[in-house]
């Protein structure tokens, strides 16, 4: 995952603020040092498979004569500690634990300068979804209030990271060009709260040291329990419907209603959102979750955007150009959405990161009614997602599904070297009661209250995974989670 880290370099009195990208988390801690006019020293480092390796930086005008590290912070050119640094070659260095490690460059004149550079091995994130931001941002202090509480419940509970649900129903918590303001956010569809909430999160978040992503929802406009009339006036969904050329965009299934992923204006306009997002706010990353194509099954399979496809289909023939089956067309759909949208975050803020938690079931997410989540292609390809955080949601007992196996399925994917592995965990199946995990088929969370902090163990036992999400922020204030929680919060801070 990539990192901003903001640093502060002394070279020749001349102070100079400097901003690295690397792969990693975030890091807010500024590093401070004295050196030479002649040499300008920078470092970036990037996280995977638990190795993080640091990339140095230098430019002497007399020439290099050294790069030597050392662990800690160390500002000073004629500190002892020096003496027992250890010497980087091809500029980089790898290390595997945590904390703030310090750079010293000496040209061929024998001067020297020091700069420093912040590590964290692993993204500790917690999903904050719309039902917990529900009527919050009524006023601007309701809003500060409800933010400041949760964002020092994260730092408490060890985490870096918070994924605030910014779109959950094709609306926004923040003021867009393009979709109407939530239900969520003053109770009413449309109403603008007065304030940008999304402004003071991504302001407390960084002032807290956490890292904040912007978590969408790309297809949804409803659920199954929601009416159409919940739909904000103003969205652009309602626009769609009302006219006959452009009606098709917006679907209906089961009673909910999604934007049409085979149509290029709705990929144009999940973009656009994408792109307002990462060019107006500080950002550390855009965050998708698994809901895509919809749970079609058997009657709906040949429904949907079946329209759409059978016109390519005739388009192909005509064309004299090999035709994809339905479930390799709908795939495509997808695949093309998540590159559009990679490119999008990138060509605003190459730092910024993309990352999609789908569910953590393979088979489900490769079945041919449901998700159309190409999840090994975006894994072992470049240009489509900086991370993949799969929802292993399961104990270790689960009959069908239980952790470990499904854990040991998504190390085993080939992953390009530009794609880290995180796993989200069920937060809030934490503590639950022997009954209601019996009526989930996953006794185990009624029994232990181990289960969250043996998951991470066994996840960084594998030397892949890179991180971890919890769903979701209640959980972490849950009276009946209280045990689970602080074993996970334990766990958490080893790394």
């Amino acid at each position: 995952m990539r990192q901003e880290i903001k640093k502060r370099l002394i070279t020749a009195g001349t102070l100079a603020f400097i901003i690295l990208a690397a792969i990693a988390v975030q890091g807010f801690a500024a590093s401070t040092g004295q050196g030479a006019a002649g040499i300008k020293l920078s470092a970036s480092y990037r996280v995977i498979n638990q190795k993080a390796i640091v990339k140095v930086k230098e430019e002497c005008s007399n020439g290099l004569k050294s790069l030597v590290y050392q662990k800690g912070n160390i500002t000073s050119l004629k500190d002892d500690a020096w003496k027992s640094g250890k010497e980087i070659t091809d500029h980089q260095f790898s290390v595997t634990k945590k904390g703030k490690y310090s750079i010293l460059a000496t040209d061929k004149k024998g001067e020297k300068s020091v700069c420093q550079v912040s590590v964290v091995m692993e993204i500790k994130a917690v999903w904050i979804y719309f039902d917990e931001m529900k009527k919050k941002a009524t006023s601007y202090s309701k809003w500060k209030s409800f933010i400041d509480s949760t964002f020092t419940t994260c730092k408490n509970k060890n985490m870096n990271t918070v994924i605030l649900q910014v779109r959950p129903f094709a609306d926004a918590m923040y003021p867009s060009k393009y979709y109407p303001w939530s239900s969520f956010a003053t109770g009413k569809a449309g109403k603008n709260p007065g304030f940008d909430p999304l402004a003071y999160a991504v302001k407390a978040a960084h002032a807290k040291g956490l890292m904040i992503q912007a978590w969408i929802n790309p297809y949804r406009i409803t659920n199954a329990t929601m009416k159409k009339s919940s739909i904000a006036k103003d969205s652009i969904a309602l626009k769609w419907l009302k006219s006959s050329s452009t009606k098709r965009n917006v679907l209906k299934l089961g009673g909910a209603y999604y934007f049409n992923p085979a149509k290029p204006a709705v990929r144009t306009l999940v973009a656009n959102g994408v792109k307002e997002l990462v060019q107006n706010y500080d950002l550390d990353g855009i965050h998708m979750d698994d809901y895509f194509y919809p749970s079609l099954g058997s009657k709906g399979y040949k429904k949907f955007d079946y329209k759409e496809y059978k016109a390519y289909v005739k388009k192909c023939k005509a064309n004299g150009t090999a035709k994809k089956s339905l479930v390799e067309w709908r795939r495509s759909n997808v695949n093309v959405l998540v590159r559009k949208l990679y490119e999008t975050v990138k060509s605003v803020d190459k730092n910024c990161v993309f990352g999609i938690s789908p569910a953590g079931n393979l088979t489900n997410l490769y079945s041919k009614t449901s998700y159309y989540s190409d999840v090994k292609r975006w894994m072992g390809t470049t240009g489509y997602i900086d991370y993949i955080c799969p929802q292993i949601y399961w104990s270790f007992k689960q009959r069908i599904a239980p952790y470990k196996k499904v854990l040991n399925q998504w190390t085993a994917i080939k992953r390009d070297d530009s794609v880290n592995l995180y796993i989200g965990l069920a937060g809030y199946r934490a503590g639950i009661s022997k009954k209601a995990a019996k009526a989930l088929g996953d006794p185990e969370w009624g029994t232990s209250r181990t289960v969250l902090k043996r998951q991470v163990v066994t996840a960084r036992n594998t030397k892949k995974v890179d991180g971890f999400a919890v769903f979701s922020y209640s959980s972490l204030k849950s009276s009946t989670a209280k045990k689970e929680i602080a074993n996970l919060k334990k766990v958490l801070a080893a790394r």
